[in-house]
């Protein structure tokens, strides 16, 4: 049995409500699925990515869950990390509107905000165009603002009338009274996960990390077939209520992908996003930062 050790983060939400990424080990490891593969997996929950990096750096931990573009932005800084693979590509974000937005339409004069980074190169004027027969400045107001929190609190404190959020943030303001808008994809979060080591760490454990990929792959399945377990583990630990843990579910959970490989459409959107300029490209990059046999085929 080999001994991995594992750290994931929480987003935070409001009243006590946290929003973790991937959640598939804790019901994995009571369903004795990581052992099965021969690997002794501690799950730990550890706060703020630097921290993160650090006990990656130190060998306190072997393996990091993250958002992708952290990531990315901590391998451009050290060039130290590998990624070995992803559950989730892609994840739309969702566009959530005051009571009195109906429709797309109904933003006309009005202000709407997203995060800079993935709107920068989304085509939000053209879908304002096509759908709506509005163009961005002359009859929008676009607001772009450092951070996904930073938008969701521009909402609910009225500043604006609709925001692009993550859709975790998009389910506590459902909570909240307000409301999504039906309109086609137009800002997304690429590579929201990733599962993320050390070069050193790979070249040591790069049979046992092979191991925690098949029995993570099964966790992923596991969770996605146990709805209920789930739910509860929502409740339980992460102080969801009942509406907010079915929503999470649903509308996040059931997005995981089990082949944890990376599709290289959503890698270039990351590139796009936080290293435009990277030498070589895109291709280049997945050379330089995936592990081999990462990229989905």
């Amino acid at each position: 049995m080999s001994a991995l050790v594992a750290m994931y983060g929480k987003l935070e939400g409001e009243d006590g409500r946290k929003f973790a990424r991937e959640i598939s080990p804790h019901l994995g490891i009571d369903a004795g699925i990581y052992k099965k593969h021969g690997i002794d997996l501690q799950w730990q929950h550890v706060q703020g990515t630097e921290e993160r990096y650090r006990r990656l750096a130190s060998g306190a931990a072997d393996i990091s869950f993250v958002v992708g573009r952290q990531s990315l932005k901590h391998f451009l800084q050290s060039k130290t990390s590998v990624i070995v693979g992803s559950p989730l590509n892609s994840c739309p974000y969702y566009f959530m509107a005051a009571s009195g937005v109906a429709t797309i339409k109904d933003l006309k004069g009005k202000t709407i905000a997203c995060r800079e980074e993935p709107a920068r190169n989304a085509p939000i004027g053209h879908v304002f165009k096509e759908n709506a027969g509005l163009e961005l400045k002359k009859h929008v107001k676009l607001t772009l603002l450092p951070g996904d929190l930073d938008a969701y609190e521009s909402l609910t404190a009225g500043r604006v009338d609709a925001v692009l959020v993550p859709r975790q943030f998009g389910f506590v303001a459902e909570e909240k009274g307000f409301h999504r808008l039906e309109c086609p994809d137009v800002v997304d979060d690429p590579l929201p996960i990733t599962i993320e080591t050390t070069k050193d760490i790979f070249g040591k454990k790069s049979k046992e990390i092979a191991a925690f990929l098949q029995a993570h792959a099964e966790s992923v399945r596991h969770l996605k077939s146990h709805r209920a377990e789930a739910l509860r583990l929502l409740q339980d630990k992460f102080g969801q209520s009942a509406s907010l843990a079915v929503k999470t579910f649903d509308g996040y959970f059931t997005l995981l992908d089990d082949s944890l490989k990376i599709d290289m459409r959503h890698l270039k959107s990351l590139a796009a996003q936080v290293a435009p300029d990277y030498p070589g490209g895109a291709e280049k990059l997945a050379g330089d930062w995936l592990a081999p046999g990462v990229v989905k085929l």
